[in-house]
């Protein structure tokens, strides 16, 4: 397949690739039951195991079909890692759709988390958390007064003075998967058939995010960003509101910069509707990936956590979340998990949460 082609792949026909492709764990020719009829229905093969001497490094233990895209075999590799293991043989079934009580408990399982979305994104007409008019009311020093005293520098300043354009886009790219990752990691565990780990994500994203609720609301937390901005310009023209000052800067200095570069607002466009300005601490751009990392099967933990170190250094680099942002977002997922995990042995029920 040529690079034109690859480019404008139908995704449909790609998804179907993979999904027909990927759980079979190697793609030479599956060996069934010699005692089932032909006119049997039963979907199960039993896979041949292979030596590592015939095992195609690339392709695991097959030789590169040529029609299939670079994205389908690396998908196919990456859902073959996950799949769990069972011995020299290993039963496999075609994904189904999930059945309607699969489909109910999963909505059950999202509902704090989609409760909270929907409270989150209509707080500037009912005003439960403060707003940017109340800037007034809100205390700027709280996160940043304790950091000062904690550390001798403040360490988001001296993480973004380093910068240069390539670096503010590798720090856009976790942000811009930010708002997919509660779609996706729940649609990869059902292709990997680990319900129960949707459903204790689920559980577990809805109880930080509404512990990060009610911490907004006892103590708002204006970004770093907004705060040193704020302080600049107050410095050279303390008569301009505070209100008027953040109005005008709202994606940080480092998505300033790559929307200069494209000559857009994409960022400020993407922060300018924020309906809570004042949600800097604990950071919720790196509880929801630690969400993701105590809930994954264990043997992909380790590689997940290189993606939550890039989320936290990614959210000192723009200036958007201070040390204490992040720290305060770890342990929060850390003592709900453990609270979960204490709570499902309480009723001897499986949880595979890491425990901490």
């Amino acid at each position: 397949m040529c690079p034109i082609q690859f480019l404008f792949l139908d995704p449909m026909v790609l998804a179907m690739n993979v999904l027909r492709s990927s759980f079979t764990l190697n793609d030479r020719p599956v060996v069934t039951s010699s005692s089932s009829s032909s006119s049997s229905k039963s979907s199960a093969v039993v896979v041949r195991c292979h030596s590592a001497a015939d095992h195609h490094p690339t392709t695991n233990g097959r030789r590169p079909s040529y029609g299939d895209p670079v994205v389908v075999v690396v998908l196919r590799r990456l859902l073959l890692r996950a799949a769990p293991s069972s011995g020299q043989t290993t039963t496999t079934t075609t994904p189904a759709l999930p059945s309607r009580q699969d489909v109910q408990r999963i909505a059950l399982s999202a509902a704090p988390y989609l409760l909270f979305l929907l409270l989150y994104g209509i707080n500037p007409y009912i005003r439960l958390l403060p707003v940017a008019a109340d800037i007034g009311r809100v205390d700027l020093r709280n996160v940043s007064a304790w950091e000062e005293y904690l550390f001798p520098w403040q360490l988001h300043v001296v993480v973004s003075s380093v910068h240069f354009l390539p670096l503010d886009f590798v720090a856009a790219v976790p942000y811009l998967g930010h708002y997919v990752i509660p779609v996706l990691y729940p649609a990869f565990l059902y292709l990997i058939h680990r319900l129960e780990l949707i459903l204790q994500f689920y559980r577990l994203l809805g109880l930080t995010m509404w512990g990060h609720y009610v911490i907004w609301l006892v103590a708002p937390t204006l970004p770093p960003w907004a705060l040193d901005f704020l302080a600049a310009h107050q410095a050279t023209n303390a008569s301009i509101m505070a209100e008027t000052i953040l109005a005008a800067h709202k994606e940080g200095p480092a998505f300033a910069r790559i929307d200069s570069f494209i000559g857009r607002p994409f960022f400020y466009g993407m922060f300018v509707g924020n309906p809570v300005p004042f949600g800097s601490f604990p950071s919720g751009h790196v509880a929801w990936p630690m969400c993701i990392l105590v809930t994954l099967p264990g043997h992909l933990r380790s590689r997940f956590s290189v993606y939550v170190v890039w989320v936290a250094w990614a959210t000192l680099y723009t200036g958007h979340h201070y040390v204490l942002d992040i720290i305060g977002a770890l342990a929060l997922v850390g003592g709900l998990a453990r609270l979960m995990g204490h709570v499902a042995q309480a009723q001897q029920t499986r949880c595979s949460i890491l425990p901490l």
